[in-house]
């Protein structure tokens, strides 16, 4: 500990930003901990507000019906809920009618207590509070209390009896069973469909099933949390390097008086062990700010994904595996990377180390030889290229820093104009202005119901499956005015026969071409659909035909959606159905906000990375100028101004700042695409990359005017020490 405070003393300011930039590393390592943060956090809460493992909204069952599905092999529970779209006060709610003695869809109470008698109700935080009465739908409620479900929360819901909304039949289906597994489910649902089917009745929406206790968004956390979290890994290398250069420099500038105590007797190995002890120092206090940091990254984001996508607030938690692998890495790599300047420092000529110079000389290679004899510039000019060369290492360290910063510089926004431009290419064979869409699941509106109006069309908007990857399925009137297809192979459905087109990108993840005969699960059944053309939509969906996606799913001649190129229609024949109405724009606007926020993220990490690499070559420069202390204080001596060794050090930085340049610009293409190929593999979708070209201005001219400055700042730093002390040697 001594040691460590002399050597703070010595050079406080590289100790600080190394053990600052250290931190850092370690904390954006910590987003690796979101997924198991988040999951845990909503997975106690999966079993606490009794989530199903299979939710899919019904045609109206009655209790019979509901015991012959609880009968059912490996069932443990199947209850029904009656879920109603409605309006309060000009907003949308859902209105849940609950049965007072269920195991699912618990209430988490904030205020008051649930609903015990008809004609009460909990509503959802900030709807009402404790007394209020409510009027809507033709109900006529008092507020008993305020709270949500896990399977609601984040939504403006009513929770109130099932009498209150006329409970002798429900219409959602909610099933937990004994085996949840992703093939028990499927099973599960097939033999559903039949108890159903023997009464006539059906699944109105595609059902929803959690296999082996998951939650819905598992895989986007886990997903956006890696690609963070290797961004965050970048930061944890660069700040070993950073690591690396500061401990050289702390060893390197004690190498005379290394000397001088192994004059006196001292042995080689308790000197390396003492030196090592130094970056050991740096990384333990680096730790103790870092790993708490990690902490409240992971919980802090955990927290901001929880509370937007599914409306809880996760308790504070750790994971233990991320906190001690970063800390287990980080001082194996302290241990590392000050061996090797400690062992340096001590094998070192003693004559030499006394003398206290650069044991370096030029000449030493076949390419310094060659050097010698090719013209090379002026003093300064040669004087930094040998600099360089000298310490080829050295040399190698610091363009790769300079490539790790400028390949994030490019990278994060590349991700954003990639992003940009698949939110224009997904809506862009789209000629719709105006969604409205039922808010109840299944086919409320006639097919018929805008024939003869030019400007709109009704539709249908469904979820399913094909080969387990969930896909958007829409039913379109024959010669659609709503879509401008952009086909890739193939041609466009017609009326006749079950056929299909759909997205291209999906088409080559799963292997299907036009002309093969999938099949295609759908809420009712499944269905198999022959494919006859790949359409460019960079989206995972299918097209067929309305009146045939209608008769599949048991709702002859109707439809669910109506698109509009104008402003809502505000006809009568639709008032009595609920409906959600969103503009284009409001689409897009949305897409928009999701990229900003994943951009942000990574935008911060990459400063991360971008900060740390800089103050690694900061070090690097230092060094070198420490071990080149004689060379220009005998500048200095004979008359060079501080002007003349930023010249010097501007020109040895300029090459390695072109060389890192050329390196890091494509380095963060080939990162951007890495990322962007991963989300396409998952997802099984085309998104593509956008290069951000104009951003490489800036890039360029940001890197050559932080090297200019790196390089003020090192020489004002190297130029304070007087010329005729370093001159002497003296320590």
């Amino acid at each position: 500990m001594g040691a460590m405070l002399r050597q703070f003393r010595r050079a406080p300011g590289r100790i600080v930003a190394s053990v600052f930039a250290l931190a850092l590393a370690v904390g954006a390592i910590g987003v690796l901990a979101v997924p198991r943060v988040s999951e845990g956090s909503l997975h106690d809460a999966v079993g606490a507000n009794g989530l199903g493992d299979l939710i899919a909204p019904t045609t109206p069952l009655d209790e019979r019906q509901l015991g012959a599905i609880a009968a059912l092999p490996g069932v443990r529970v199947a209850e029904g809920t009656v879920v109603v779209a409605a309006e309060l006060a000009g907003d949308d709610v859902q209105l849940v009618g609950l049965s007072p003695d269920r195991s699912t869809d618990l209430l988490t109470m904030t205020t008051g207590r649930e609903a015990a008698a008809d004609g009460e109700a909990v509503v959802a935080p900030g709807l009402g509070a404790i007394g209020d009465r409510i009027r809507f739908g033709g109900h006529d409620l008092t507020v008993v209390g305020t709270g949500e479900t896990l399977w609601w929360s984040g939504e403006d819901a009513v929770y109130t009896t099932l009498g209150t909304v006329g409970g002798e039949t429900t219409n959602r289906l909610v099933v937990i069973v004994d085996d949840d597994g992703e093939d028990a489910l499927k099973a599960l649902i097939s033999d559903i469909r039949d108890v159903l089917a023997r009464d006539g009745d059906t699944f109105t929406d595609f059902p929803v099933t959690l296999p082996d206790g998951t939650t819905p968004i598992d895989a986007d956390i886990r997903q956006i949390s890696t690609l963070i979290g290797m961004l965050g890994v970048m930061a944890g290398a660069v700040a070993l390097i950073l690591l690396a250069s500061t401990t050289n420099t702390l060893i390197t500038e004690r190498t005379r008086e290394v000397a001088v105590m192994r004059a006196l007797g001292a042995r080689r190995r308790p000197l390396r062990r003492r030196l090592r002890r130094i970056a050991t120092g740096i990384t333990a206090v680096s730790l103790l700010l870092g790993l708490p940091l990690g902490v409240l990254i992971s919980n802090t984001i955990a927290r901001m994904v929880l509370e937007k996508f599914v409306g809880i607030t996760p308790d504070v938690a750790v994971d233990w595996r991320v906190v001690g692998g970063s800390a287990v890495a980080a001082l194996i790599g302290a241990r590392l990377v000050s061996a090797r300047a400690a062992r340096r420092v001590t094998n070192l000529p003693l004559a030499a180390a006394l003398r206290d110079r650069d044991g370096v000389a030029f000449g030493r290679t076949a390419l310094q030889r060659l050097l010698t004899r090719m013209p090379s510039g002026g003093l300064l000019s040669r004087l930094a290229t040998r600099a360089s060369l000298r310490r080829p290492s050295r040399t190698v360290a610091v363009v790769a820093q300079i490539s790790a910063a400028v390949a994030v510089a490019f990278l994060v926004p590349t991700l954003a104009t990639s992003v940009n431009a698949y939110n224009d290419a997904a809506y862009s064979v789209w000629q719709w202005e105006t969604s409205t869409t039922a808010r109840d699941p299944g086919l409320p509106f006639p097919a018929a119901l805008t024939d003869g109006d030019a400007s709109s069309e009704t539709a249908v908007m469904v979820w399913g499956a094909i080969e387990d990857w969930e896909v958007e399925v829409f039913g379109l009137a024959d010669g659609s005015r709503m879509i401008d297809p952009d086909m890739r192979a193939g041609r466009w459905f017609t009326g006749t026969g079950r056929e299909a087109v759909v997205s291209a990108g999906f088409a080559e993840r799963t292997g299907i071409a036009a002309g093969d005969t999938i099949e295609v699960e759908l809420a009712s059944s499944s269905v198999r659909y022959t494919i006859v053309g790949l359409v460019d939509d960079y989206s995972r969906t299918m097209y067929t035909d309305r009146a045939t996606l209608a008769d599949d799913l048991g709702s002859p001649g109707m439809a669910n959606t109506i698109w509009s190129t104008g402003a809502s229609s505000s006809d009568p024949s639709i008032a009595g159905v609920a409906v959600d109405v969103t503009t284009a724009a409001e689409i897009r606007a949305e897409g928009g906000a999701g990229r900003d926020a994943i951009v942000v993220i990574f935008g911060a990490i990459g400063a991360i990375v971008a900060g740390v690499a800089a103050l690694a070559v900061m070090s690097s420069m230092v060094v070198s100028l420490f071990e080149r202390r004689h060379e220009l204080a005998a500048l200095q001596a004979l008359g060079a101004r501080r002007r003349r060794l930023r010249s010097l050090l501007a020109r040895e930085l300029l090459p390695l700042g072109l060389a890192g340049l050329a390196l890091g610009l494509p380095l963060g293409a080939l990162g951007s695409r890495a990322i962007i190929g991963s989300f396409e593999s998952s997802n099984a979708v085309d998104i593509g990359v956008v290069d951000a070209t104009g951003a490489v201005p800036y890039i360029v001219g940001a890197t050559l005017l932080a090297l200019g400055a790196l390089a003020a700042l090192v020489v004002r730093s190297a130029a304070r020490r007087p010329i005729a002390v370093t001159l002497r040697g003296a320590a």
